[in-house]
C-alpha cells in the first residue's frame, strides 16, 4: 500500500473532514459531480457541493442520534489500480463511538481523481460487513424518511 499517494491522502483527508462535521472542509475533499453508491441502493449523483451537503446532513443526524457516532476511521486503503489522474482503492472503515469502540464495519471502493491539479474523492461504492449501520453514501437521504 503507498499512503504517500496523493491520491490516499486525498482519501484519508476526506475522512478527517468528515468528522468534523464541517460542511466546506467536507465539500473540499471532494470532486463534483460526485458519485455514490450502497448496498444495492441505485447510485446517486451530486452536482454541486450544497446538493451534497443537504442529504449529508441528514446522515449527521441519523449517526449521531441514532447510532451514537463520535467519528470514523479508514482502517484500509489499498490501491488496486492506477493511472497518473486517477486510484482506486479497497477501504474499509470503522464508525465509532465516544469510547473508540466500533459499532460498524462498512467496505468498498473509493476512486480519487486529479482534477485541476488537486486529488479529491470523486466515486464511492460501500457495503455494510458487520454491526449497524443507519446509511451509507449512496443511501436515499430526505427529511420525509
Amino acid at each position: 500500500m503507498n499512503n504517500q499517494h496523493k491520491g490516499v491522502k486525498a482519501l484519508y483527508n476526506f475522512v478527517d473532514a468528515f468528522n468534523s462535521v464541517e460542511k466546506n472542509k467536507i465539500i473540499n475533499n471532494l470532486h463534483f459531480p460526485h458519485y455514490v453508491h450502497s448496498n444495492g441502493n441505485e447510485p446517486v449523483i451530486y452536482e454541486t457541493g450544497e446538493d451534497f451537503w443537504k442529504s449529508l446532513k441528514i446522515q449527521f443526524d441519523q449517526m449521531i442520534n441514532g447510532e451514537y457516532w463520535h467519528y470514523s476511521t479508514l482502517d484500509k486503503c489499498e490501491i488496486i489500480n492506477e493511472t497518473d489522474k486517477t486510484i482506486q482503492c479497497l477501504v474499509e472503515f470503522n464508525r465509532r463511538t465516544k469510547d473508540k469502540k466500533s459499532y460498524g464495519t462498512a467496505k468498498g471502493i473509493w476512486i480519487s481523481t486529479l482534477r485541476r491539479n488537486i486529488w479529491g474523492l470523486q466515486i464511492r461504492s460501500m457495503i455494510p460487513v458487520s454491526g449497524t449501520i443507519s446509511a451509507l453514501a449512496g443511501t436515499k437521504m430526505n427529511n420525509d424518511q
